[in-house]
Formats: structure tokens, sequence, C-alpha cells
């Protein structure tokens, strides 16, 4: 009985026993749990009622609690069953139907409904589903019924516990406070002709959707149709067979059209189903290969098929995963509801944030085609995107809220001494939270507030239970509900986000944040594209997800805008860059032109509301100077040098370490060191020159380019096969990163190796070089020079990667400088050749990195054939790379840069 329980919160399995006050009826009917929680099941108490609208008895004063022991008058895995798969309404295919129940009917229907104005199916629609939206349940517009029992239940488990925090696994990856899917149901011609122009507006809001297409008989689907798709990031799924309305209209006929159906989700490569007008029929599913469903509302009321899952988050039916649309359709909204205004959906995103719910909307390309409905539309994704960027929402497409929702499933939470760790695939984006009563409220917190411990209500002396001597004599002996004690406890509602809720409350439990600190404002400045740099990008988007403000100023690329907000990180774009400087004037002149706009807008942010933290990066290290009038206002400014300048010039220019620019740079080294608070830098050995001539060592600390496993992480699927063998390189194209040479070794194995192509994401200063050689080796249809990609994409084309290449020259600065994207291949499962440098020979090894002799091509040809002809060897390394980056990675490191924050900034509790 506690099944649905341990599987929604993924809390510890010795967290609470419940059991049963006694015998379940035999029948079926509805009682309330607490003001506001409607069940649908079998009860030990009685006295149920037939229909919802009936009177309810409500049996929450039947529950009875014990240390680590809750007793329950009803089954939550019978009662979540019920809800969930809408059992309560007799769900068995057509007869539950708004339309009138007649297969015959139906059949004349959508045989005429492709000829039927909007307009007259309109009219016909608000006749069938005229008062539906005062039904009392499912509650509208959203009902979390499900979600309000189980914040029940775990507020009971809490009370057995003597108020102690229970630690569980968060609904949603890095912490998110809730998730939101747009889907694209394409109904007829019309529609299908107006993707293209659909995917340019979500695009433009910078969202990927999921496009369900009709196999059968609605339009033609082409090859090309469905690959301009999958070229543009979007998902494909199958949308019922024909769409006439009968897919359920018997078992025999739905098994029939199910093969049909698995048939076409494995020519589209679909994960995912949704049937035409949201019928469907759940004990049917087993039928399906699909991975999830998506035909299941969250409220029924304006659907033809009555009912409502109840629920705002995912749930499994048996091994399928169930996704709920849990938002109006726009054909709803528009011609049932007869309105283009987003009033409803903003009620509905708002509650479905607050429960920290998927936010899961149908929005037909069929009808939006017309100005008014596309402009409410752009409205919605307004609203998405002010959710994305400033509220922590997780915006996805269907494909990953099941491969994320599986992996939590499979999560452990364990003890680790005094602490709870998770253990698991995909660990590295799940988050530890805590449920706890706060003022006698169900409470959501990512850090244990201090437990006042409380006295429990004892079980009735009738229930034998073994009750110790902590449980004290029952403080309501009139038969309040359990649920309800406390409740006179006073919320102070006026500290940010501190919104501590009852179990019994309609209002969902609110992540409050640590009180131990607020929230801090900093300011990060790199002469970088913002998003490529993974270090920036890391150290922003930590630093934002923890509840701080962040803007950062950084260059911008071809016509981005110039400001934005990207993953909660306010964005300042303040002038272009082509990265192809070939003289020392040239490359000086763009980065003072950046450093005195820096400073101006810097300066200007800063008075109108001060900043805690300034973090400049470099290269150049003088870039620290744009902070003067903060630093002058006694904010703390933190250098962090990417790369050392006066090798970095040595390399990109040529000037020796005897030169005069090698010591004038050395000198600035040292002035920006000492006008900063604490200078960071990116290795070891970097550190120690460093100190022996600019820094000292207190004031010097090492942070190195881990990867973000929030952005570099696999989905844990196999492989797929492909008739091509991709060798990979991204990054930029300088002459230190020794791309000629890995041209020329590819090119002396290219006959031997005819399967393998080697792509190159980047740009720089040697790409015109990289260009030439390649023509020069009649390479142009096997090694290709790609434009770079921000960095969440670049990690996609990581993972479907064969072999990583890092072939660095050994010179002063090469030898040196570390490479992120080493790291970046490992935790993505790619194997990689790197070249034996002296930072490379530093961090790893033989057994995790295969090496080859820097600055020799033909010792680099050879390590390429070798892994190409043998997988085993490509398997072992990325086995064993796998395991290296787990120490490395940025989850297990970000702690010391947080740390570092919070030592600068004075007063920040």
């Amino acid at each position: 009985m506690d099944h649905t329980f341990y599987d929604y919160f993924r809390c510890p399995e010795s967290t609470v026993d419940f059991r049963l006050t006694g015998n379940l009826s035999q029948g079926l009917g509805y009682f309330r749990f607490g003001g506001d929680v409607t069940c649908y099941g079998h009860s030990c108490v009685g006295d149920m009622a037939r229909k919802y609208d009936f009177p309810l008895r409500d049996i929450s004063s039947a529950v009875r609690l014990g240390e680590h022991i809750v007793e329950l008058p009803f089954d939550p895995d019978d009662v979540a069953t019920n809800l969930r798969c809408e059992f309560y309404a007799g769900h068995m295919g057509e007869h539950k139907t708004k339309l009138p129940p007649n297969p015959l009917f139906r059949s004349i229907y959508y045989i005429a409904r492709p000829h039927m104005s909007v307009r007259f199916r309109r009219i016909l629609q608000q006749i069938c589903l005229r008062g539906q939206t005062t039904k009392s349940f499912p509650q509208w517009p959203v009902d979390r019924t499900v979600d309000r029992m189980f914040e029940s239940l775990m507020r009971l488990a809490i009370q057995s516990r003597n108020n102690e925090p229970v630690p569980f696994i968060w609904f949603w990856p890095d912490g998110a406070q809730a998730a939101a899917i747009l889907t694209h149901d394409v109904e007829a011609e019309g529609g299908k002709n107006f993707c293209s122009t659909l995917m340019d507006l979500d695009d433009e809001f910078g969202f990927k959707s999921s496009f369900q297409v009709i196999p059968e008989k609605r339009y033609e689907v082409t090859g090309a149709f469905l690959d301009e798709f999958r070229k543009r990031g979007f998902e494909i799924n199958v949308h019922d067979l024909n769409h006439d309305g009968n897919l359920f209209c018997t078992r025999e006929e739905f098994t029939r059209r199910a093969e049909r159906i698995n048939h076409f989700a494995q020519e589209f490569g679909s994960s995912g189903f949704r049937s035409g007008a949201l019928y469907r029929n759940l004990r049917w599913y087993d039928a399906f290969k699909f991975s999830y469903d998506m035909s299941v509302p969250n409220v029924a009321h304006l659907d033809p098929q009555d009912g409502g899952c109840c629920t705002i988050l995912p749930y499994f039916v048996g091994n399928l995963l169930e996704i709920p649309v849990t938002v109006t359709q726009d054909y709803s909204l528009f011609n049932i509801l007869n309105t283009y205004s987003t009033d409803l959906w903003k009620e509905q995103l708002k509650l479905i944030v607050d429960g920290h719910g998927l936010i899961s909307i149908i929005v037909h390309p069929d009808y939006i085609i017309e100005e008014q409905s596309r402009n409410t539309y752009r409205q919605l994704l307004g609203m998405l995107t002010e959710l994305r960027d400033h509220s922590g929402i997780w915006a996805t497409v269907p494909l990953e809220i099941n491969n994320w929702w599986r992996k939590r499933r499979e999560l452990k939470l364990v003890r680790q001494g005094e602490d709870w760790a998770i253990e698991g695939q995909g660990k590295e984006r799940a988050r530890i939270a805590y449920a706890q009563i706060v003022d006698g409220r169900l409470a959501y917190t990512f850090d244990p507030v201090p437990v006042r411990q409380v006295t429990l209500k004892p079980m009735d002396s009738h229930i034998s239970l073994p009750v110790t001597s902590k449980v004290a004599p029952d403080p309501n002996p009139q038969g309040t509900s359990v649920l309800e004690a406390g409740e006179q406890a006073q919320v102070d509602m006026s500290a940010p986000r501190q919104i501590a809720l009852s179990a019994s409350s309609a209002v969902s439990p609110a992540v409050v944040p640590s009180p131990a600190r607020r929230p801090l404002r900093i300011c990060m400045i790199a002469y970088s594209f913002y998003e490529t740099d993974n270090r920036v990008m890391r150290y922003a988007e930590t630093l934002a997800r923890r509840g701080d403000h962040v803007d950062v100023l950084a260059l911008r690329r071809n016509d981005a805008p110039t400001v934005e907000v990207l993953g909660g990180v306010h964005l300042y774009r303040l002038q272009s860059r082509e990265i192809d400087e070939k003289t020392r004037f040239t490359y000086l002149w763009r980065i003072m032109s950046f450093l005195v706009r820096a400073m101006v807008r810097v300066s200007k942010l800063h008075l109108q509301q001060r900043y805690d933290l300034i973090h400049v990066h470099s290269v150049p290290d003088f870039l620290v100077f744009a902070a003067i009038l903060p630093k002058l206002m006694r904010t703390p400014v933190i250098l962090d040098i990417h790369d050392i300048l006066p090798e970095f010039y040595t390399s990109k220019f040529g000037a020796g370490p005897e030169s005069l620019s090698f010591r004038l740079l050395q000198g600035v080294e040292k002035s920006s060191a000492r006008f900063s608070s604490h200078v960071i830098i990116a290795n070891h050995i970097w550190q120690q020159r460093l100190i022996s001539r600019s820094v000292q060592a207190e004031k010097c600390s090492v942070i190195m380019n881990s990867p973000d496993r929030s952005i570099f992480y696999t989905n844990g699927n196999p492989r797929p096969a492909k008739d091509r063998f991709q060798l990979l390189y991204p990054g930029s194209i300088n002459r230190h990163q020794g791309l000629d040479l890995a041209i020329r070794a590819f090119a002396r194995i290219s006959d031997r190796v005819p399967q393998a192509d080697f792509y190159i994401y980047g740009s720089g200063p040697s790409q015109k070089d990289l260009n030439t050689i390649i023509q020069e080796l009649h390479l142009e249809n096997r090694v290709f020079i790609r434009n770079p990609m921000p960095l969440r994409e670049i990690a996609k084309v990581i993972e479907s990667a064969d072999l990583g290449i890092v072939p660095k020259r050994k010179d002063t600065f090469g030898n040196e400088a570390f490479s992120t994207k080493i790291l970046e291949f490992m935790a993505m499962g790619v194997p990689v050749i790197v070249s034996d440098t002296q930072i490379d020979r530093y961090y790893f090894d033989d057994s995790v990195v295969k090496f080859f002799r820097g600055g020799d091509e033909e010792d680099l040809a050879r390590c390429m054939l070798e892994l190409i002809e043998h997988p085993e060897k490509r398997k072992q390394l990325a086995v064993e790379a796998t395991q290296f980056v787990e120490k490395m990675d940025w989850t297990a490191k970000k702690h010391e840069y947080l740390d570092l924050v919070d030592e600068l900034v004075p007063n920040r509790k």
C-alpha cells in the first residue's frame, strides 16, 4: 500500500510504515481525506458515496500515528491508481464520451468533421460541453488531488518521526522548480504546411517542442517532412493512426490498430504516442511499444471523453510513463471557451508551478495560423520564457521528461555518515530535498531547517501497535483529524518565499530557501562569447540556481540580442568580435574598446543597485580594472585567469619570453593580481608559476575547468549504429591547438578508413589556414569545419562522436594549458586522443586517454587508426574515463567556488 508513495517521493523506504486500520470494503466509492482531497476506492470505514457530488465523509479522523507508523483507513496505492487511470470515470472505451455513445454517430461525425467549418464544430461542441467547468470533481482548472493526497501522507510520515525532516529526491533535475513541454498535434494538411512557421516561432523564444504526426489518411507523411523536424532539433511522436475517433471502439479493433501504430513508431523513430481527441483506455496500453504516452488530461471537462488523472506530475502505468496534459488546449480556449485571453493559461501555469508540476500543453499548428490566435500563442511563449529565465523552470521536450523520470525512478538515497547521498545513473543532475513541517505546515527545502520537536498525536488505545514512551497522551480526544492538528500555528508571510503550507491546503508546498543566507548580486565580465564559454556559464548558472542575481557582460556573436536572460543569468552583450586578429594592434584595440564599455556598464549597474561581488575573467588580466568603481566602493573583485597572459601572448604572436612585450605583460599580471581581492587560476602548474612571480599563495586558488554535468550528461541509451565513424574536435581554432597536425595525420589514414570523417566545430585566426590544408590534401568531403555552437548543443554533438581529438602543440603555452574538452569527452563517454603535454601528463594517465607524441603527426595517425580499428580499446578507455571524471566534475567541485564567494562577501546573512 506504500508503493506509489515511495515512487512519488523517492525517499528512503525506511521512512515510515503505512498500515491499514482494518479490513477494506468490498465495494468502491467516494470519500474525503482531509479538507479537499476527494478519494475514490475502498475504505476501512464504510459510508462511501456513489457519486462525487454527494456529501462525502471525511475519514482522516480515523488515522492513527505511532513511532514511524501511520495507520490509514484506506490504501493509497488503490486510490492513486483509481484516480490516475480514471477508473472512477468507468473508462472502458467509448461509452463514457460526451458525444452520443452510438459508434455509428461517432463514425458519421468523424467522416464529416474535415468538411465542417470550425464555427459549426464550435457550436456543436459548446452544446455537448455546456456547464462542464462548473463540475466540482476533478477540480477546474487544475486538479492536484493525487499530489495533495501524497503531501498529506508525507505530513503524517513526518509527524510519526517526531517532526524529523524526510529527505527525498527532488522531482526535477538540477533543482528546477517545475518543468514545461510544448506539444503540437498536426491534424490536417493546413497544419502540416504551417509546421515550419511554428518551429520558427518556437525557436524565436528558445524552445524546442514535439510534433505529433498522424500516420494514415489525413495527409501524406514524407521522409522530407519528418527530416525537417529532426534537423532542427524538434521531436516527432505518433498521433493516433488516422484520427477517426474509433481507436478504442473495441479491444479487437484497438489491438489491430496498435500493431500498425507500433510499426509507424519504429518508422518515425518515435518514443511517444498521443491518441486522437485524447480518447484513451489505459487498461489496453500493454499493446503499445512506446516509452511514454501523452493522452490523459489532468482535467477532462472540455474534452470528448470525461475524467482526468488528477495529478500534475508524470506517473508510470506498468512500464509506460504517462505524461499528462495539464493545460487547456488552444482549440478549447479559442472555440469552446470562446476567448483569446491568456488569463486561464496564466492561472493554470501558476497553479502548476506552485505545485512543482509539469506544464504540458497542446497547441495545434492548424488552429494558430490566423494572426489573432498566433498572437495569443506568442503571449504564452512569453509567459513560459519568463518562467524559464526567472523562476527556474526546466523547459524541455517529452523525451527528456521520460528519460529523467525513468532515471529518477531508479535512483536511491543512501546514508553516508550523518548525511544523505544519491546513488544511481543520473545522480549528477538529481538533488536532495527535505520535506518538513514548518509552523505546523508542510514545506520543501534543499537544506533541512532546524527541527522544532513536537509531541506526536498517538493512536487510540484500542489500536494494538508498538507505541514507545515518546508518545504522549492524546491531546485531542474529540477525534479531530490528525491532518488538522497544529493548524493554529502562525505563518510568517513576510519572509521571501518561506511559505510553508498545510497538507490539507489547496495550495502546494513551497520550496523554502535556507534562512542562513540572502541572495547576492554578482556581476561577471568576460571578453568571450558566453554561450560557448563553459567556465563562465558554469559559474554563472551555479550562482543563479542557488538564488543569486547574476549579470554577465560579454561579447556578441552575429545577430544575438544585446540583452537576454539565459538559464536565469542576465546577459549583456557589449560588442561584437570576429576572432581573426593577426596583429597586436587589432587585438589590443578590440580589447581596449571592450574594457571601456565594460567599465561604463558595470559602473552604471553598480550605482543603480550595488553588487556584492565582481568576478572578472581573463584574458586579458587588465580587464579587472573595469571594476574600479565597485572596488573603490569596497566591493570584492575576483580575477579568474583562464589562460596565463604572457605565455598566451607569446603563443599567439610569436614574441619571445625575453621580449619587452612579454615583460610588460608580466607587470600587468602583477598589477592586476594586486588590484584583485582574490585570484583564481585554471590549473596547478600555472598556480605555482603565478605564485612565483605575481601573487601571494594565500590569495590564489585553483578551480579547474570541470564539466558541468547538468550540460554534459548522457541519456544512458546504447549508441545507435551509424554508417560513418566520426572524429571530433570542438573548440577554438588557434595555432597552439595543433589542428593542422590533426588534419595531416587524418590524411595519412583516410584511405585505410574510408568510413571515417573528421569534424571541427569552432572558429579562430587559424581557420583560413586549415581550409587551405584541407583543399591541398583533397579532404573536402572528409574533413568539415562547422561554426561554433552553444554549449548545450555542442554537448549533443560530442555525445554522437566516436572519437575525440585534442592535438595541442607542446610549445610554452600549449604545453601547460589545460583543455576542458578532454573532461567533456570523458563525461559524454567518448574516448579521446591527447597530446602528451606536461599539463595532460600531470592530470591523466594511459588508462583514461590515448596519448600521442605532441607535434608528431605520424604518431597521431597511428593512434587514430588503432582506436578506429579496435572498438574494444575505445570502450575500455571510455569506461575508465567515465569513472575518472566522476571525481572531477563540477558537481563535486562547485562548493569550492561557492565557499570562496561567500567568504569574500561581507555581511551576507
